[in-house]
């Protein structure tokens, strides 16, 4: 199987020429040599153009034969070129070990036009593709920079002349320095014909920082007839309040069906989130899923703007300023008004036997305070498009069985087939998305939090007039300020979104895209 995989000569095509001008300039040379004795020897210096370096399986950089599970009777032979290379080049269709042994219906690498080029000079500041990069003489005239690259082969049974067998092979360089894109456009969806389709290899990516836009929605207001605090996709909202003029403490809960129920409205609002560090790593991989993705919206407006106040003064007045032209004045809960002391099955009540029910409406300036989320972010790697490569080795390897090359990471152990690394954490800059996110797969949990708020602070206080009120139909009215910051984070899944640093710049002359 080994040898059928590498009989396809069509991907070792750089390395032909490589030798054969490495073969070409050494028999130059030969025609020339001239005797020199031993003084003229000693004077002389200089340095090789080829190296030839050996691991033997007991030596101290074999990482192979200490790792867990590996294979502690195999060398690693490296044939390296003393020299900078420099590279410019297009990929229309990369696809290596198709089938094969990891078996059909896939590749172990597919990826659509990919380019490698010089890093870039510069990133987009505004717009669209803010994040994005930037070449002040345009990719073309830039080229990946390639110092020391090598062949290596690991060999297993080195000392057996009978037992010999070559289980892998690796192309790398000591040093790559370059731009590596994945795709011709930054599309708002996965893509199957363009950009990374299948992955097999292991690449990290460095920790960053990012916003997002959400999509303006309606909370507390559902399809489902439920209790507080019943789970699914119930928006019920639970409270208590008291009438002090008539002596008596109720709880409420709100009707989401009920038709006098319009919901509260959540307007469009930009929240930051922390992207930990995570790694892509096995094999045909076809998206990424990194987990614990944070976030805070520190002041979540459910009314019009109103007056911030001074523990909340900053992040108040920066939301009240992403609101957009929403008319706030028809939101309203239908509640029913319950029993004390009885949160569990909120039996239907009265007060005075014939007040049961009320309009509730928030006061501007109300708010749900320090919401915490907790994003899983699952994005297809065809989204993924710029790998900036800033000097640290990569390979691609194609072994028979799993190898740990010399020099790789703890966690980087090449798997069967074909294998692409990366050993520097990729750098993905800020990251932004493009489209607004629809966060109401939170809203359920979030009414949740706000009714375990109502119900552990002080009861809504209602007065006379305003219970004489509610028993004409005139709405109740309260500003509301209500924290959730002791709550569980909220739990909400981002999937593959457009991310504006990831425009793709062509690294073609003219209006050229691949095969320049």
């Amino acid at each position: 199987m080994m040898k059928r995989l590498m009989n396809k000569k069509k991907y070792l095509a750089v390395l032909v020429p490589l030798l054969a001008t490495a073969t070409a300039t050494a028999t130059v040379y030969a025609e020339g040599l001239k005797a020199l004795d031993d003084d003229q020897m000693s004077a002389q210096t200089g340095q090789a153009l080829l190296n030839l370096s050996y691991i033997a399986p007991t030596d101290a950089a074999n990482i192979e034969s200490t790792r867990s599970g590996g294979d502690n009777n195999t060398g690693f032979y490296k044939l390296g070129i003393e020299a900078e290379m420099e590279l410019n080049a297009n990929i229309k269709n990369l696809q290596l070990g198709c089938g094969g042994v990891n078996g059909p219906g896939a590749c172990d690498i597919d990826i659509k036009n990919l380019s490698l080029s010089g890093l870039n000079d510069g990133t987009v500041t505004t717009g669209e593709s803010a994040g994005s990069p930037t070449f002040s003489d345009g990719r073309p005239a830039t080229s990946a920079k390639l110092t020391n690259p090598f062949i290596e082969f690991a060999i297993k049974n080195p000392d057996s002349a009978a037992g010999r067998e070559m289980v892998g092979f690796r192309l790398s360089a000591e040093s790559i320095e370059g731009l590596l894109t994945a795709g011709l456009e930054n599309l708002d969806s996965p893509s199957t014909t363009d950009g990374i389709q299948t992955l097999s290899g292991y690449m990290q990516v460095a920790g960053t920082t990012g916003d997002v836009n959400t999509v303006a929605s309606t909370f507390g207001k559902g399809t489902q007839d439920c209790l507080p605090r019943s789970g699914g996709d119930c928006q019920a909202i639970g409270g208590k309040i008291r009438i002090p003029s008539l002596f008596t403490n109720r709880y409420i809960r709100s009707l989401p069906t009920d038709s006098n129920t319009t919901g509260i409205t959540v307007p469009s609002l930009k929240v930051d989130f922390d992207l930990p560090a995570f790694t892509i790593n096995g094999s045909r991989q076809t998206q990424a899923v990194v987990e614990g993705v944070s976030s805070t919206i520190p002041w979540l407006p459910i009314a019009a703007a109103g007056v911030c106040p001074t523990e909340y003064a900053a992040d108040c007045a920066n939301a009240n300023a992403q609101i957009e032209d929403i008319n706030f004045t028809d939101d309203q809960l239908y509640v029913n008004i319950t029993k004390n002391n009885d949160t569990t099955t909120w039996p239907e009540d009265c007060v005075l036997g014939f007040v049961c029910y009320a309009k509730f409406k928030m006061v501007d300036g109300s708010a749900i305070t320090d919401l915490k989320v907790d994003i899983t972010f699952e994005q297809s790697l065809s989204m993924f498009h710029n790998i900036p490569l800033k000097g640290t080795g990569g390979y691609l390897s194609l072994q028979k069985q799993a190898v740990r090359w010399p020099g790789a990471n703890s966690d980087d152990v090449a798997q069967r087939g074909w294998w692409m690394s990366f050993a520097e954490p990729v750098d993905l800059g800020y990251l932004q998305a493009q489209n607004k996110v629809d966060i109401s797969a939170v809203l359920p949990q979030v009414a949740d939090y706000v009714t375990d708020s109502l119900l552990a602070g002080d009861r809504i206080s209602v007065g006379f007039f305003e219970a004489i009120g509610v028993a004409l139909s005139t709405p109740l009215t309260k500003k509301l300020i209500i924290d959730v910051g002791n709550s569980d984070p909220a739990k909400l899944t981002l999937q593959n979104q457009q991310l504006r640093s990831q425009g793709v710049v062509s690294n073609c002359w003219g209006n050229m895209t691949m095969g320049c």
